[in-house]
């Protein structure tokens, strides 16, 4: 183990220096309130498919398909990244219509209160904290875990760290900051993931003895019939396609693009080269699994490399992996700092966009506390998503059906939503999880579309 005082150095300078280069990046490049939630207009495909990648393939691409990939083996990974595959297509498709319905926009609530109203307003905005909360929580999560493997550092005092550090140059330059940071961070993405996968290779003798061991001591996590991984891959895509739909850090993205083509084209970009980095770390959770280091799946891929790495490459892969937390943690502060912002305005009506934006930034830092603490508490990273992907999976089809269908109505896109989130939860609950996923899709999709043709018979 190495030792903490080296750790505890280690996560303080890192925190401090990405502040740091946060804060005086984006000094003066702000004057109101929607520069600094969307920056709109302001990305082209470069920085878009940066801010992309890097937000996403922060805490997910470390962690989750790693620990997938320990549980349920090949097929499972396959599945999950067909669901990545799928969350950008749908982008692709649904952002030039958000964009064109709502020019100024800056995230999905925008959307559910103009096509809908304020009910169907009320139940986005409330999915939408909790997943973006579940998430963060789920994010500082997976980095505190590592440093505890690492050196026994606390959970707390690593989540709650980064947490406040990542919320001072966020509240401080808003999503340029955010998105700048990302262009850095997604540099040490690629740095991370070429240690990773040479060392891995050099320190275990090649990759054929690697493959070789894996499936000696772990044959069912290589079987493509393994009907259980397929059904957890099954799970896994559906939960990350329908879920990211509603992470408004995303969509504050969309409405910074240039135009549709650069945010096309940045899409099409990011599903080429995230696929396989997905695949690449799924793998190397199974490798991890099959060869005795995986004890905690949650830090499958870390508990690898712990193990077979030197202490000056553990020191730099986890400076890598730290930064990478980072990226995807103020995506999700910004995006809360959007959405306090925007629905407060609705509601305090008499006060100014200064006063307003100084409302979110105490909100958003009055959360940092309460998932610091949950963070601490050490669930598994993977059952975190999988709670805020749930409540996502009964309400994706009733909102974004009605983008395409000017015939459904509020009251019955609601009824929808809540149904299906209702016919989930109990099978959730079972551990039937495949179910629990698909039932509230088929559901809300079925009393949509029979609440839009009754209401037009009627």
């Amino acid at each position: 183990m190495i030792s903490s005082a080296n750790v505890y150095a280690l996560l303080i300078f890192t925190v401090i220096a990405f502040t740091a280069v946060g804060i005086i990046y984006s000094r003066g490049k702000f004057e109101t309130l929607d520069d600094f939630i969307t920056a709109r207009g302001t990305a082209g495909t470069k920085m878009l498919s940066t801010t992309f990648l890097a937000s996403f393939l922060g805490v997910f691409i470390l962690f989750t398909p790693p620990e997938a990939g320990s549980i349920g083996g090949i097929t499972t990974v396959i599945g999950y990244a067909l669901g990545l595959g799928g969350l950008y297509f749908a982008f692709i498709i649904l952002s030039p219509k958000i964009r064109s319905y709502l020019p100024q926009g800056s995230t999905l609530n925008d959307f559910a209160r103009k096509r809908y109203g304020k009910k169907m307003y009320g139940l986005i905005l409330l999915l939408s904290i909790f997943y973006m909360f579940v998430h963060l929580v789920a994010e500082l999560t997976a980095i505190a875990f590592v440093a505890y493997e690492l050196a026994g550092i606390p959970l707390l005092f690593t989540a709650l760290l980064i947490g406040l550090g990542t919320m001072i140059y966020i509240a401080y330059g808003g999503l340029r900051a955010s998105m700048f940071t990302d262009m850095i961070q997604m540099v040490f993405v690629l740095v991370f993931l070429l240690i990773t996968g040479i060392g891995v290779v050099y320190y275990l003798g090649g990759i054929g003895n690697i493959l070789s061991l894996s499936r000696e001591n772990a044959p069912e996590l290589f079987s493509f019939s393994n009907t259980g991984g397929i059904e957890f891959g099954l799970t896994l895509g559906i939960a990350v396609f329908v879920a990211n739909l509603f992470h408004q850090g995303y969509w504050q993205r969309i409405y910074s693009g240039k135009n549709d083509k650069a945010i096309k084209k940045s899409l099409i970009f990011c599903i080429i080269i995230a696929l396989p980095i997905m695949m690449l770390t799924g793998v190397l959770g199974i490798v991890s699994t099959g060869l005795g280091y995986a004890e905690n799946p949650s830090v499958a891929l870390f508990s690898l490399v712990y193990g077979i790495f030197p202490i000056g490459l553990i020191i730099m892969v986890f400076m890598l992996a730290l930064v990478l937390v980072m990226s995807t943690v103020d995506t999700l502060l910004n995006g809360m700092v959007a959405t306090f912002s925007g629905n407060t305005r609705g509601i305090l009506k008499n006060m100014d966009s200064k006063s307003l934006l100084g409302f979110a930034r105490v909100l958003t830092l009055v959360i940092i506390i309460p998932a610091a603490l949950i963070a601490a508490q050490g669930y598994s990273v993977l059952y975190l998503f999988l709670v805020a992907d749930l409540l996502c999976a009964g309400v994706v089809f009733p909102l974004f059906y009605g983008l395409f269908n000017k015939k459904v109505t509020e009251n019955t896109a609601v009824l929808a939503s809540l149904l299906g989130i209702a016919s989930g939860i109990p099978f959730f609950m079972a551990n039937q999880l495949l179910i629990s996923f698909t039932l509230p899709i088929l559901i809300s999709a079925v009393v949509t579309l029979l609440g839009t043709w009754y209401g037009q018979k009627s």
